[in-house]
């Protein structure tokens, strides 16, 4: 057996080939799953270092601890593979010298979204499905939407009708089926749970899915291996905890192949307006789904979060935190980094920029630490929020020498 599954919250372990998606003693909300290799025999086949990867994919290299069984089982579109980059001009402008970008926009649907994708899509292929589901505020679905054309696979997306309009372009134009629903994300979600049991589509819905996970865990396998080590911080954001849940799972693995000798901090971000988890995690008690939840960032905007223990784990087992950004944070953190990095982030992505603001103020976060932001999605996928957001107008000017002079004058 390559892996088995442990419920999260009564940890009763489960066969992967005859077990449901959740923990049925536990229910949906709190028996997620956790996706368990047999560490020990695989460290084996490590040599103790990360040198060997230099050449290779993660995909390829932590094969092992991936659920899928095969690398063609994966879409063909590349996945993955951005590097941690640091941008001199924005170390230099807040003193952190090791602060690090990782910027998942540059996914061929431009989020983090397709590393989760890759792997579903690949279980899906295994298990000779012919459609497969998810509902989304517009990620999911984009990503979704784009991996199953390369694949030809049918996806049926349960999207609100929230959903920005350049995401909604990305599901219309790779030929999806889309249900627009007059609802919020929660609804949507539980809608599609119910159809994908009552027409057998594979389920690629965010926890219920243990091995969406298990896909973005790739970004913490990344890390490392661009780093050499682990980073004292990881920062991102948080909607229904499936990010930072992924990044805690695959720096626990490297620990238990012993390619890292401790786990960095993880830090989440949620929205003032949507931050059931933040909330749990300050008072220091289990999640209560927020009953409504009101926020720019459409791809945090949760209230039902059903990754939400992993989310909670993460930070506390790792010394971290999960915290909270107003909308207006988000916004200038989005100009901020687009402004001096030369990043355009969505505003969801931008609350992990925002979060890192907070923590360096706070001065939770050190001047002489190695800080990796992780910004989930491109600017793009929100055009008319960042327009909303942009300040300086942009009026006609002539088009002769001495208008344009006059103009230049002005900026010089």
């Amino acid at each position: 057996m390559k892996f088995k599954l442990v419920c999260v919250s009564c940890s009763r372990e489960y066969d992967p080939d005859t077990s449901p998606f959740t923990c049925p003693d536990c229910g949906s909300f709190k028996g997620t799953f956790d996706v368990i290799y047999p560490y020990e025999q695989i460290r084996t086949g490590f040599d103790g270092t990360l040198s060997n990867i230099r050449n290779k994919s993660v995909w390829e290299y932590f094969l092992p601890i991936l659920p899928f069984k095969n690398l063609y089982s994966l879409p063909p579109l590349y996945v993955g593979g951005v590097p941690a980059f640091n941008s001199p001009n924005v170390s230099k402008y807040f003193g952190f010298e090791n602060l690090l970008f990782k910027d998942e926009g540059r996914n061929p649907s431009a989020s983090m979204k397709d590393r989760a994708t890759a792997v579903a899509i690949a279980l899906a292929q295994e298990s000779k499905m012919k459609s497969i589901a998810a509902a989304s505020t517009g990620n999911a679905a984009a990503s979704l939407a784009t991996m199953s054309a390369s694949v030809g696979l049918k996806p049926i997306l349960f999207v609100p009708k929230s959903i920005p309009k350049p995401k909604l372009a990305q599901l219309l134009i790779h030929g999806a089926e889309v249900i627009y629903l007059d609802c919020d994300y929660d609804t949507a979600f539980d809608l599609c749970q119910s159809a994908c049991k009552k027409f057998g589509m594979y389920n690629r819905n965010t926890a219920v899915n243990p091995f969406t996970g298990e896909g973005k865990k790739t970004v913490a396998l990344e890390i490392v291996s661009d780093l050499g080590e682990a980073p004292d911080a990881v920062i991102c954001s948080v909607g229904d905890g499936c990010i930072i849940g992924g990044l805690y799972k695959g720096f626990y693995d490297l620990n238990k192949l012993g390619l890292i000798d401790r786990l960095p901090r993880l830090y989440g971000v949620q929205a003032e307006g949507a931050a059931p988890v933040a909330r749990a995690f300050s008072e220091n008690s289990v999640i209560s789904p927020a009953k409504s939840v009101k926020t720019i960032a459409d791809s945090i905007s949760v209230g039902h979060p059903r990754d939400g223990i992993k989310a909670l784990r993460a930070a506390r087992n790792t010394s971290g935190e999960i915290i909270t950004v107003s909308d207006e944070a988000i916004l200038n953190a989005q100009g901020m980094l687009a402004s001096k990095a030369g990043v355009f982030s969505e505003p969801a992505a931008s609350a992990a920029i925002a979060g890192f603001l907070k923590l360096r103020e706070a001065k939770i976060i050190g001047k002489e630490e190695k800080i990796v932001v992780l910004i989930t999605g491109h600017g793009l996928k929100d055009i008319d929020t960042t327009m909303n957001n942009i300040k300086s107008a942009v009026d006609i000017t002539k088009p002769d020498m001495e208008s344009i002079a006059r103009k230049i004058e002005k900026y010089r």
